[in-house]
């Protein structure tokens, strides 16, 4: 269950969104252990006691020790030399996003369910739901604590066999979210909606909306980035928010590179208060960053719809084109049946 959480690195108060790692590579053994000993696991094309499905959960178990360790080497074993992500990511960018991950969150801890295990010869595809947490670095401009990493996605993973265990071919992630809080803003309600998918090259919305606690306002952006490494900058514009105007919402536009997109939500929580001498002040006091993932299809420039159209108006053979012809009518006033002379075996040069 390759699964691609997304990695931020914390830079003051804005959380960059970086692109997005295989979270199965950093899934400590416990969880290994325990989806191993998964009864609910639905296999396709086999059982759960079978060797196959039984040496899929072994080599996901090795795999999840030795990213435990942060054993790079261990970890990448278990990769195919051929190793494209879903995202476009060779096996290259995903052992630096691991390096980038295991020092930006030193405590990362993962949580897999896998849901089904299909299995097809010499191929195999696992799906599973997974989580993440993880401490973020603690900021002293906002508290004294750390800020608090959760991310959760669902995905697949495909394998191949190779001898008698199996090795990471690709991966697919159907969703992803994460979310970084910094002091007070861990009591803040929001929801960022979002398209999971989009088409290439069309708009869509991305808007924030948030229940502002009494006595605070807040400073937000909305940005968009795509799935690329190294990550790109966004540009940020920030805007005010209060318990009157507590939404923020923007128009983009999907990339036409075919790219996957993140969508960065980043809220600084406020309050104005008095100095000693009476003059008004603002304190930060809490950072929120919400990411959610996008998924751009690519469009088809094969003109498949002529093509589709073209099919339709003609005959199973392709020899009569139906659109010019008409039914004739028999005696009875019912339409007779068209026939194809060649069907018939009737010369029509007779």
């Amino acid at each position: 269950m390759l699964r691609r959480l997304v990695i931020l690195s914390t830079v003051a108060c804005l959380l960059n969104s970086a692109a997005s790692l295989p979270a199965m590579a950093i899934k400590p053994s416990q969880a290994a252990k325990a989806a191993a000993a998964q009864s609910d696991i639905h296999v396709v094309g086999g059982d759960l006691q079978s060797e196959d499905v039984q040496s899929i959960l072994e080599a996901i178990k090795d795999l999840l020790e030795a990213s435990n360790r942060h054993d790079l080497k261990g970890v990448i074993n278990h990769y195919s030399p051929r190793f494209v992500s879903g995202d476009s990511l060779t096996l290259e960018e995903i052992r630096n996003l691991i390096v980038d991950t295991w020092k930006t969150y030193p405590d990362i801890q993962y949580k897999s369910k896998i849901l089904e295990i299909r299995l097809n010869g010499d191929w195999a595809t696992v799906e599973s739901l997974d989580t993440a947490e993880a401490s973020a670095s603690p900021d002293s401009n906002i508290s004294t604590g750390p800020g608090t990493l959760v991310s959760r996605s669902r995905g697949l993973l495909f394998l191949k066999r190779v001898g008698k265990t199996w090795e990471i071919l690709s991966d697919y992630t159907v969703y992803e979210n994460a979310t970084i809080l910094y002091g007070d803003a861990r009591e803040l309600k929001m929801v960022l909606s979002t398209p999971e998918q989009v088409f290439a090259g069309e708009p869509y919305t991305a808007k924030i909306d948030i229940k502002m606690p009494p006595g605070m306002f807040a400073i937000a952006t909305i940005s968009q980035e795509p799935l690329v490494y190294p990550q790109q900058s966004p540009e940020e514009k920030f805007r005010s928010l209060s318990d009157e105007h507590d939404s923020l919402e923007r128009v983009f536009q999907a990339n036409t590179t075919n790219n996957n997109e993140m969508v960065t939500v980043t809220i600084g929580l406020t309050q104005i208060g008095q100095d000693e001498q009476d003059r008004p002040t603002i304190k930060l006091n809490g950072i929120a960053t919400v990411v959610k993932r996008v998924n751009v299809l690519p469009r088809s420039e094969f003109a498949s719809a002529q093509a589709a159209s073209e099919l339709i108006r003609r005959s199973a053979s392709g020899i009569i084109d139906l659109s010019k012809l008409t039914s004739p009518k028999n005696d009875s006033g019912e339409a007779s049946k068209m026939t194809n002379p060649q069907d018939t075996g009737t010369d029509k040069s007779d």
